[in-house]
């Protein structure tokens, strides 16, 4: 899961982690305040029905629409291993709750709208789940994934300025000058994220995204690399302590989760010298 904010900070992790960062307090604390200065304000009180209850219930259940419509997309975007971008999350969340809240509105007995109304309504909302969105991104992520505990994770709720390939102090950074040779191959050793064995050759996959496919036996690939930048977790795959974000218990047995969303296999005989791995790569510091 990667979501890109407003103003350049990044939040990188699993869909789990996401879900319990927006059960922090502090999110949950935003999300009343800003339902509560609607409440209070009453901006969209020329179109509502009179009635105090009416008017709540199509105010808050306006905003579950939009968290909804929201966590759908970004749900989406997860699954399609895509970079999610706020802006448009933000804006096609606010036109499913805003088309909520008017048909609310005029079921109960409220105003419609023209035109020129439908865009005022529409600029203010986005301008006010812009500004909480900023809010958000700047004064509240990054203590809310240090309090659940995600900071044990190499990337996480990372400003602008955070490169992908920058380790934590958990991970001492490999020698980023140093170069290697992986069965013919030239490649920077902070480059590699996973080696995967496929019949007659070696599969390569790069901190980048891109992957190459070597002729070789996976073994004599493992064994040009250094012995404390990785390990065998599979008969079939190799994984960088770089690219390493978490290791999940599943029905099927254990996974190694990368930073890109892959999920790699663990062997059933190699399960307890991974998890000890695990633990010594993510502890922190």
């Amino acid at each position: 899961m990667h979501i890109v904010f407003l103003n350049g900070s990044q939040f990188r992790g699993s869909w789990h982690e996401l879900t319990r960062a927006l059960w922090h307090p502090l999110f949950i604390a935003l999300v009343f305040a800003m339902t509560s200065i609607l409440l209070l304000a009453q901006p969209y009180g020329h179109v509502l029905p009179e009635g105090v209850i009416i008017r709540t219930l199509i105010v808050t259940s306006s905003v579950m629409v939009f968290l909804s419509a929201a966590m759908f997309f970004l749900g989406r975007c997860a699954r399609a291993k895509l970079r999610a971008h706020t802006i448009p999350v933000l804006s096609l969340s606010i036109i499913c709750s805003t088309v909520w809240g008017m048909s609310a509105t005029v079921l109960a007995g409220g105003r419609s709208l023209d035109l020129i109304g439908w865009g005022q309504l529409l600029a203010f909302n986005f301008v006010f789940c812009t500004a909480g969105e900023i809010i958000l991104s700047s004064f509240l992520l990054r203590r809310i994934v240090e309090e659940t505990g995600l900071q044990a994770h190499p990337i996480v709720a990372v400003s602008s300025a955070f490169r992908p390939d920058t380790q934590t102090q958990s991970q001492p950074p490999l020698p980023r000058t140093k170069k290697l040779e992986i069965l013919g191959q030239p490649v920077a050793l902070d480059a590699i994220w996973h080696l995967k064995a496929e019949e007659h050759y070696v599969l390569l996959g790069l901190r980048d995204g891109t992957t190459r496919l070597l002729r070789g036996r996976l073994a004599d690939a493992i064994a040009q690399v250094p012995q404390d930048a990785g390990l065998q977790v599979h008969r079939s795959h190799w994984v960088a302590r770089t690219a390493l974000a978490d290791l999940d218990r599943r029905r099927d047995g254990w996974r190694l989760r990368l930073l890109n969303g892959e999920d790699i296999p663990v062997a059933r005989n190699r399960q307890a010298q991974v998890r000890r791995w695990v633990e010594a790569v993510l502890q922190p510091a």
